[in-house]
C-alpha cells in the first residue's frame, strides 16, 4: 500500500515528560490526504502530538502504524511548520526552502526541474520578491508564507502546522488561508493544522479534531459540517457557517 493512500492510527497513545502525563490513551486513525484542523484550550497536548508524528518526541506508551506497520518518522518526509516559523537568521527566503529540499532528497545541487517547480511553489505562495530577503527583512506573514513554501517544497508524507497564521493580521490571515488552500489543492497529503480559531477550523478542516483535559485527550473528530468548497469565500458565505461556529464553541465549551 502506498504511503499516499495509507492511514495513520494511534493505539492507546500516551505521552509523559518526566512525571507529567501530556497525552493520554489516545485512539484515532487519520486518513491520508485529509486535513484535519485540531482545535482545544491550551494544555491540552496539541503541539505535543505534532511533536510524536514529526518524530521528534517518543510515545510512552500504545504504538503508531500506517498502513498496518510500526511507524518511524525518521522513514519519512516530513513538512514541519512551527509557531515561530523556523527560519534561519543568516539564509535567504530561496536558501531556506532549497536547502530544506536538498537535505529531504539527500544532494547536494537540485535538478532543474526540481527549481522550477520551486519556483513555480514561490510564485504561488506570492513570495517571488523574497527570494533574497532574509527574515529580519519579512514580515510576519512573509516569514510564514516562506515557512509553508519550504514546508510543501519537501513533498513530505506528512504536513504539520502548529497555529502558522495565529500572529498575523486579519487581512494577511484571510490571504494566507487561500493560498495555503490553493497550494494543498495542488499537492495533497495529511496534514494536522492546530489552531485556536474555531471559524479558521471549519474553512480549512476536512475533519475538525476536538482535544480536551489535561492531560491531552482526543474528545471526537468530526466531519465539517459545511463539507469542503474549495473557494474559502463561498464557504465562508455558505449558509449555515454562523451556526456551525457556534454548535462547535458550544461543544469545546462542555468539554
Amino acid at each position: 500500500m502506498s504511503i499516499l493512500t495509507s492511514s495513520l492510527r494511534f493505539k492507546e497513545v500516551s505521552v509523559a515528560v518526566g512525571e507529567q502525563v501530556i497525552l493520554e490513551k489516545l485512539n484515532v486513525t487519520l486518513a491520508a490526504e485529509t486535513i484535519y484542523t485540531i482545535i482545544g484550550p491550551s494544555g491540552t497536548g496539541k503541539s505535543t502530538l505534532l511533536r510524536v508524528v514529526a518524530g521528534l518526541q517518543s510515545v510512552t506508551a500504545g504504538k503508531i502504524e500506517l498502513g498496518g506497520q510500526p511507524y518511524k518518522a525518521n522513514h519519512h518526509l516530513i513538512g514541519l511548520v512551527p509557531q515561530n516559523y523556523g527560519l534561519l537568521p543568516w539564509q535567504t527566503g530561496w536558501q531556506a526552502v532549497t536547502s530544506a529540499v536538498k537535505i529531504s532528497q539527500k544532494k547536494k545541487k537540485l535538478s532543474a526541474d526540481t527549481l522550477a517547480e520551486l519556483g513555480a511553489l514561490f510564485s504561488a505562495m506570492e513570495i517571488s520578491e523574497l527570494k533574497n530577503t532574509y527574515p529580519n527583512q519579512m514580515s510576519g506573514g512573509q516569514q510564514q508564507r516562506v515557512s509553508i513554501t519550504r514546508a510543501f517544497g519537501i513533498k513530505g508524507d506528512f504536513l504539520l502546522m502548529d497555529e502558522p497564521f495565529s500572529a498575523l493580521d486579519a487581512f494577511t490571515r484571510e490571504k494566507a488561508q487561500v493560498l495555503f488552500c490553493e497550494t494543498w489543492q495542488q499537492h495533497p497529503k495529511t496534514t494536522l493544522f492546530i489552531t485556536h480559531d474555531i471559524e479558521e477550523a471549519l474553512l480549512l478542516g476536512h475533519k475538525i479534531m476536538l482535544m480536551s483535559g489535561q492531560p491531552g485527550k482526543i474528545v471526537k473528530v468530526v466531519d465539517n459540517p459545511l463539507g469542503f468548497e474549495a473557494d474559502l469565500t463561498r464557504r465562508r458565505e455558505a449558509p449555515g457557517f454562523y451556526q456551525a461556529v457556534q454548535a462547535l464553541r458550544k461543544e469545546l465549551a462542555s468539554q
